[in-house]
């Protein structure tokens, strides 16, 4: 066999394989269904399927699947003849109003877990929102915790910490260096903060105007950058005030609660030499916002 030859079976043989890798099948079944209508298990079997297909799993289809299907030996055997490699299983629980529902990842011929996820609803309008969140976690092999975010967060997450689309914040801090106080008010948004803020320190200049600050993450704790346009006062008791700015670095802890942690940089650069001023006036602050 020629050296030609040889590299194009090899090449063949690897996409073959790859491709039998890529056609590896899953299922997705309904164990539990405490007793909901079959248009709605449909629903929800289908935002899983549609979920894990987004994420790359083959998901195959069949009408022998809808409805529940409890999970045990002619399970198996359905999932085994559709030649599923993956079987994906939900259930799910009543408690009053609220719905209980969970994701975990079998292995046939095998019935014990791989991975399994579990959340709350306050009611199956959250499935939208549980079921893509149940399955990362699945997938991701990771808490059901690590996909928290501002707009995916259940009723019973944010109980009793509601969340809103934006919310008012009063703002009280700390200078550590140099040692000053300030104070504030903000309204923050799920991506950005808009405010007002004085703050002032000792033998350092003094600063009032208004800030809008950029959040990049809508998990529990985001870095955040800010720019201001404000009045700069003079500092060491100087008199005169001038046009500036501030511009700030930090991170915002606690963004899924009712209050905040601000931590951070800042640097205050007036627009016109201040008499015992710095050009450019460096400090480290604490706030909290509630």
């Amino acid at each position: 066999m020629s050296a030609l030859m040889r590299v194009v079976c090899a090449v063949a043989l690897a996409s073959s394989g790859a491709a039998a890798s890529a056609s590896a099948n899953a299922v997705v079944i309904v164990a539990e269904g405490a007793d909901f209508d079959a248009e709605s298990l449909r629903t929800v079997r289908s935002i899983a399927a549609t979920e894990l297909r987004a994420r790359g799993v083959a998901v195959v289809e069949d009408d022998h699947l809808e409805g529940v299907q409890p999970l045990g030996p002619e399970t198996m055997s359905l999932a085994e003849g559709l030649g599923a490699e993956r079987v994906f299983v939900l259930r799910l629980g009543r408690l009053r109003k609220k719905v209980l529902m969970s994701l975990e990842e079998i292995q046939p011929p095998s019935q014990t877990p791989v991975h399994v996820a579990r959340l709350t609803a306050s009611s199956l309008d959250e499935a939208d929102t549980v079921v893509p969140r149940l399955v990362r976690a699945v997938l991701e092999r990771e808490s059901i915790e690590e996909g928290q975010r501002v707009a995916t967060m259940t009723d019973q997450e944010t109980v009793p910490f509601k969340k809103k689309p934006g919310e008012g914040l009063f703002v009280l801090g700390v200078g550590v260096a140099p040692l000053g106080g300030s104070i504030g008010w903000s309204y923050e948004a799920r991506f950005w903060r808009l405010g007002v803020l004085f703050q002032g320190a000792e033998n350092d200049p003094g600063f009032f105007g208004v800030e809008a600050a950029w959040i990049p993450l809508d998990t529990n704790i985001s870095p955040y950058v800010s720019a201001a346009l404000g009045v700069v006062g003079a500092a060491n008791d100087g008199d005169g005030t001038a046009a500036g700015t501030k511009l700030e670095v930090g991170a915002e802890f606690f963004r899924l609660h009712g209050a905040r942690l601000f931590v951070g940089v800042n640097a205050i650069v007036p627009f016109e030499d201040l008499a015992f001023t710095d050009t450019v006036s460096f400090g480290a602050f604490v706030r909290v916002g509630f």
